[in-house]
């Protein structure tokens, strides 16, 4: 012991400072999109997060944050470091050993924190309560999909609101690289914007093949910058298929989010939901966020989730049968079949048939339509015919001419007709004695891209040019009726549904305004007929009203025999 006093006293070497490349911490994702990750991320990519929260989050006093949310979680590191490095102070609550984590109404009634870091769930749970006085002067929102009806409600609780950012960020990007301050005036859409990334940060909407996409059209964000994680822990496969080189990126490197996306016209990226939460519906993609949007506008609806429940696999395709009166086939999606080959849609017509009746109406009520718009018209034309060449809108266009009415037939170039198909259009109108006009526009490619990403086909976007370009050649030349020859009962791309006869009290005048109201829905849905052409007129309600559409099978009912006899005698 002696020996040992009389040894010189030596100090441990000092620990060297972090390397920017060194891990600040490992923190597992929590696996909702997969296994649980172990993602590393470096002090480089923390301490450019802090910086940029420390410059944009305004703090007129010293921040006083509330750490009440798990430190597993890595929302609550915006709570737990910025307090330490910008000489505020954390009030720190511990969480509860059982029940539900209310910590949140703690904090409130404590008003010891001016500055809060929470999630849209943890923010629907301040709705009803006053929080007049609050010490609340920035409320930083991240974690989910925050609703712009939720951001709204709570900021009018306050008599002095906070600032209210929407920040987003994956595990992989350090806690948060896009934000977007809430501005109740200019923001309107369902969802609040997650907007632009922050300094040390790009960001990419890149389609499948990694090409970039124009504003408007929604592709997969991809992150790239200094914020970006070093990879995954003991995961070469999984990091590389995350983390891709990207020459126009940071470091030529870019991280897949998985995360659909779309630049809106202030170039603030708005949040769409998860890629592999779509779903398809009878061929149709179906977007589950786009149908919480639609339930949230209804007053009475606070909260909105929409899981998709998968029913049975369809048939073998070598079993599948048609139906005996109408043809379709038993792989249709809720088609069954009885013993004689009739499915449930017809089955179920027979007892609404009756009803179904009172929608359509008679050839007089055609003429009365017809002369009305003679009186109305402020050109030389009475109505514009949507004439395809096919045989439904062959047989109408014929007809109308019998009728004395003076037509201008319009066909949409689409760049897809054969020179056979516009011979025999010019043939027609041409025996007719009809005025006809090819429309057509040299951004039809994009519109038909667009259309596949959000229909699975391009006739959406196809149809919706056609309906565009028509109702501006009205417009321009005062004619008051576009006639559409499609099957009878269609509109739009959809046709009439059985539920609007399950009653037996059919209000006629209602279905015209819900179709009347739709097509002003249709026209003013955000896609890129929208953004590609000139559709302005749509946003005045009067124009629904100076250029009707008609369906001339609405008031004609023909047999197919009858349609073909017509057209070989009139048209050979």
């Amino acid at each position: 012991l002696l020996e040992d006093l009389h040894q010189p006293i030596t100090s441990p070497e000092p620990t060297p400072p972090p390397r920017p490349e060194d891990l600040a911490y490992l923190m597992y994702t929590s696996g909702s999109t997969g296994a649980p990750k172990g993602v590393m991320v470096s002090h480089r990519a923390l301490d450019n997060y802090l910086r940029r929260a420390a410059e944009c989050y305004p703090r007129p006093e010293r921040p006083h944050t509330a750490l009440f949310t798990s430190i597993g979680f890595d929302l609550t590191l915006t709570s737990l470091f910025l307090p330490l490095c910008t000489g505020g102070t954390l009030h720190i609550y511990p969480e509860p050993e059982s029940g539900p984590d209310l910590s949140i109404l703690q904090v409130l009634e404590d008003n010891c924190a001016n500055l809060l870091k929470l999630t849209p769930a943890h923010l629907s749970l301040l709705r009803g309560r006053d929080l007049r006085g609050s010490r609340l002067q920035t409320l930083v929102v991240g974690g989910e999909d925050l609703k712009t009806a939720l951001a709204r409600e709570i900021l009018q609780a306050f008599d002095s609101p906070p600032a209210l950012f929407n920040e987003y960020g994956p595990t992989e990007a350090t806690v948060g690289c896009v934000v977007h301050r809430f501005d109740p005036e200019k923001d309107r859409s369902a969802s609040v914007p997650i907007g632009r990334p922050i300094a040390g940060m790009q960001a990419f909407v890149l389609d499948a093949g990694g090409n970039p996409l124009p504003p408007g059209v929604v592709g997969e964000l991809c992150l790239a910058g200094v914020g970006l994680a070093e990879g995954y822990w003991n995961d070469p496969e999984r990091s590389a298929e995350r983390f891709q080189p990207f020459e126009r990126a940071f470091r030529g490197r870019l991280y897949r989010t998985g995360d659909r996306v779309r630049l809106n016209a202030r170039g603030e990226l708005e949040f769409l939901g998860r890629l592999d939460a779509q779903i398809k519906i009878g061929g149709i993609r179906v977007e589950p966020a786009e149908i919480e949007a639609c339930l949230l506008q209804h007053p009475r609806i606070r909260e909105a989730v929409v899981e998709w429940r998968p029913g049975a696999p369809p048939p073998a395709e070598s079993s599948v049968r048609t139906c005996r009166r109408c043809g379709l086939p038993s792989n249709y999606p809720e088609a069954h079949f009885d013993e004689h080959d009739t499915c449930n849609f017809c089955r179920t017509f027979e007892r609404y048939q009756h009803r179904v009746r009172r929608y359509f109406k008679s050839p007089d009520e055609l003429d009365a339509l017809l002369q009305s718009a003679r009186r109305r018209r402020q050109g030389p034309y009475d109505c514009l015919m949507l004439f395809s060449g096919g045989k439904d809108s062959t047989y109408a266009l014929a007809q109308l001419v019998e009728r004395g009415c003076s037509v201008l037939a319009f066909t949409l170039d689409n760049g897809y007709i054969s020179p056979q198909a516009k011979a025999n259009i010019r043939r027609v109108v041409q025996e007719l004695g009809v005025d006809h006009t090819f429309a057509s526009t040299p951004v039809m490619n994009e519109i038909f891209v667009d259309s596949l990403r959000r229909h699975a086909n391009v006739c959406n976007g196809c149809f919706k040019t056609l309906y565009t370009l028509s109702t501006a050649l009205a417009l321009e030349k005062g004619i008051p009726l576009i006639v559409t020859g499609l099957s009878r009962g269609q509109f739009f791309e959809t046709r009439l549904s059985e539920e609007l006869f399950w009653h037996e009290e059919v209000d006629v005048h209602a279905i015209d305004r819900l179709i009347l109201e739709a097509r002003k829905v249709y026209h003013r849905t955000d896609d890129a007929v929208c953004r590609l052409l000139d559709v302005s007129f749509f946003q005045q309600d009067e124009v629904f009203e100076k250029v009707q559409f008609v369906d001339f099978y609405r008031y004609v009912d023909v047999p197919l025999d009858a349609v073909y006899a017509y057209l070989e005698q009139r048209l050979p």
